[in-house]
């Protein structure tokens, strides 16, 4: 194939909800789909690509009709399916397990219907790709990237090699262009060929378009013919032949993704390491509640999955909660940029996949014996300060393993404190003032972690924000242009006046109008109510804070009761260490970061020579750093009114309750705050009754290594390891009685190699950062 065939690949963008809901949108694409196959039944060098299966499931089962062609055509590899995963998730926001579940659920669907295995990661428009990516999409048996947004623009390149974290190498496309960069004419103006300069598909428009591009890199040029719904032209044949026989371009080809990869030469390809990210900040935030509540249950259905593979049983709910799970983080979804009516369907689809979930852990109970208990769903012991009706429990848990309520110890009822206090806890001293705020952080050698400003420590900040859900403070959104595709990491201050300002653009402080203080037994918690604002917006809050001599982390609850539109509400945590380094956690893995805002899973932290502070939250992704200040997102009140009826997303009146948490560090504490950071945000699950006959003894030994799923499989137990502090590690994973043998396995819970057999122990060798999957048996 010559190196400056031009590729065109037809095809159109779905959204699963956004400015419409889902029937209507499905509705839509069934009409694109059916022309689809007519013109591919019509023209035999057409080919055309879906994107996501829930769209082609959705279609085989109401349009059974079309089931035969569907098969034909894809096992003729005309109809490609890239990425082929559930949805086209957000890049960013999901956890690694989420990102290897959206794959196995699509691929299953694909091999069993279709007989197809997609190999190409289309990733048409999702803003961030972290630095594990390649390694993750290779586990999954993906041998290309492509993506649009979030281009660094100090590289720029439309092929490069990319080397993720752990070094793995993937093949990776940028559309510099865009999903949508070229439409023919319509079947009358096709008449006039070869002058086909109209709707921009004549040789010298072409042309022009295949130079711009190439400015980015030499080889084969991939057009992509389609945008958000395009109908599939039925020109588009006669086009590309009127083309080819004019003879001034290059041969123009219909293709699809991965013969267009293959048709490149990477063997002159650079190699770019890191990540591309970040872009659309305000995403990071908008509509939290759905980041949250699809955190939170991801967690669950985890901690659920180790139950069964404990043996307790399998629940037919706990794959229905799966896909609902799945579908929400669709990346418009999970970044909340959706109208009122799609709002209205994820929150009602959230409350399906809780009662799911509710209702599995229910089934896996069944049976069970002594009562209440909670489960630690995580592969280390713990111990956790747990609330039930009112009552507080001290709970100590092993890895995988029960505790009953009977065994946990309930603390006292509480009993007014005063302030000042000072507590002594196995990472730090601290002092908490009369007006609730931490005054006092001091390390193992002493040294005050607090900084006086800009504000107390932990205090909340608020902002006008007259963004939309995409931009903090600006609107409205240039989606479609180059800067929408480049990364655009710009300063987020805690306080963003300048001298000279005619526009307000300061922070807004709280005023705190009632703190108490309480002791329940050695756990204390103090207490503010208050509220913040600017003139008539005025915002009621309360944060809890909760510390106790024998736990490390400092946690709080901060609950907002919002009241009026367009602000921005961070927590704030100043810290004395201003030259410190920025680091995220993202999925399997750490990320040094510059000091602005960007989505971190469990973990943002500020770490010097000797001392850190690591800012811990649950589904609260939006993480940053000002000068030495930790700042975490909690809210927005933002909307996309001149797009789309959005009023429900400034969220008025709906409470909203956030969970965060300090952990006070020593250098070289990575794998400390990796563990507390899973431990924050996965709570132990409640169970009516344990269940019976679990297979305890799953215990992983391996400095730095962590347990990322334990779930059952066709010819085992899966479990999923990783790396998590870039070292690289050797040790023992220890197996319940009873397992005699493992094998490897890809990321899709597929053995990839003989059993072995292993007494019981497995041998443990991961290089830094590797994601490693194990079948036992």
């Amino acid at each position: 194939m010559p190196d400056d065939a031009i590729h065109v690949v037809p095809s159109f963008h779905y959204d699963v909800v956004y400015l419409k809901g889902y029937e209507e949108y499905l509705a839509i694409s069934f009409a694109n789909i059916r022309e689809a196959l007519r013109i591919l039944g019509a023209s035999p060098d057409y080919t055309f690509l879906i994107e996501q299966v829930i769209l082609l499931e959705a279609f085989w089962e109401r349009c059974p009709e079309c089931r035969d062609d569907l098969v034909r055509f894809a096992r003729e590899g005309r109809l490609t399916v890239a990425p082929g995963m559930f949805v086209m998730p957000d890049m960013n926001h999901p956890d690694g397990e989420s990102l290897f579940r959206q794959v196995k659920e699509g691929r299953d669907w694909l091999e069993t219907h279709l007989g197809i295995t997609p190999d190409c990661c289309w990733i048409a428009d999702c803003w961030g790709h972290h630095a594990q990516l390649p390694q993750i999409l290779t586990q999954a048996g993906y041998r290309t990237y492509v993506f649009w947004r979030c281009m660094r623009r100090e590289v720029q390149r439309r092929h490069f090699v990319w080397e993720g974290l752990d070094g793995t190498r993937l093949r990776t496309h940028w559309l510099a262009r865009g999903y949508g960069n070229v439409r023919f004419p319509s079947e009358a103006e096709v008449l006039h060929a070869p002058d086909l300069d109209l709707r921009g598909c004549g040789p010298q428009r072409i042309r022009a378009l295949c130079e711009e591009i190439r400015a980015y890199g030499p080889g084969p040029v991939l057009l992509c013919n389609g945008g958000d719904f395009m109908m599939p032209q039925a020109s588009a044949p006669r086009v590309v032949a009127a083309l080819n026989a004019e003879g001034s371009l290059p041969t123009v080809r219909f293709s699809t993704p991965s013969a267009y990869a293959d048709a490149v030469d990477w063997s002159e390809a650079p190699l770019v390491q890191g990540e591309f990210n970040s872009n659309f900040q305000g995403t990071f935030t908008s509509n939290i509640a759905i980041k949250q509540r699809a955190r939170a249950g991801i967690g669950r259905a985890l901690d659920l999955e180790a139950l069964e593979a404990l043996g307790a049983g399998n629940t037919p709910a706990l794959p229905r909660a799966w896909r609902l799970l799945l579908k929400q983080q669709f990346h418009d979804t999970i970044c909340g940029t959706v109208c009122d009516e799609a709002l209205a369907e994820v929150r009602a689809e959230l409350d399906r996949a809780e009662a799911e979930l509710s209702r599995a852990a229910e089934d896996l109970a069944a049976g069970g014996s002594g009562g209440p208990c909670w489960f630690n769903g995580l592969g280390f012991a713990r111990e956790e300060c747990v609330e039930e009706d009112g009552a507080l429990f001290r709970v100590g848990v092993g890895p995988f393993g029960l505790c009953r309520a009977d065994e946990a110890r309930r603390l006292p009822d509480p009993v007014p404190a005063a302030l000042p206090l000072r507590v002594e806890t196995p990472s730090c001293h601290v002092e908490i003032g009369e007006s609730g705020y931490i005054r006092g952080l001091w390390d193992a050698a002493g040294r005050n972690l607090v900084a006086p400003d800009p504000c107390p420590f932990g205090a909340l900040a608020l902002q006008m924000d007259y963004g939309d859900l995409w931009l903090n403070f600006e609107s409205p959104l240039n989606g479609g242009g180059l800067e929408s595709s480049l990364t655009r990491n710009v300063p987020d201050p805690y306080d963003r006046s300048r001298p000279g300002d005619l526009a307000n653009r300061g922070t807004f402080r709280p005023a705190v109008k009632g703190v108490s203080a309480c002791r329940r037994g050695d756990v204390i918690e103090v207490v503010q109510t208050g509220h913040i604002g600017f003139w008539r917006l005025q915002i009621r809050f309360e944060t809890r804070l909760r510390i106790a001599p024998w736990f490390p982390r400092i946690a709080f609850r901060t609950t907002l009761f919002p009241q009026g539109r367009h602000c921005r509400i961070r927590a704030a945590f100043p810290t004395a260490l201003r030259n410190a380094a920025l680091r995220h956690e993202i999925p399997y893995g750490i990320q040094a970061r510059p000091q602005g805002e960007h989505v971190a899973q469990n973990w943002a932290d500020l770490q010097d020579a000797t001392a850190g502070v690591a800012l811990l939250n649950r589904g609260v992704p939006g993480n940053g750093a000002d000068n030495g200040t930790l700042l975490l997102t909690l809210f927005r009140a933002a909307a996309m009114e001149y797009k789309a009826p959005s009023q429900g997303s400034f969220n008025e009146g709906m409470p909203h309750a956030f969970d965060y948490a300090i952990l006070v560090h020593g250098a070289d504490s990575d794998a400390a705050i990796v563990r507390e950071g899973h431990a924050f945000a996965r709570p132990p699950l409640r169970l009516r009754a344990a269940p019976e006959t679990l297979r305890h003894g799953w215990r992983l030994d391996a400095g730095g290594t962590f347990v990322s799923a334990l779930r059952p499989a066709p010819e085992g137990v899966f479990v999923r390891l990783y790396e998590a502090v870039g070292r690289g590690t050797t040790g023992v994973l220890h197996l319940p009685p009873g397992f005699r043998e493992y094998a490897p396995a890809d990321g899709l819970e597929r053995p990839s190699g003989e059993f072995t057999a292993c007494d019981g122990r497995i041998p443990v060798a991961l290089r830094p950062f590797e994601i490693r999957g194990l079948i036992a048996r």
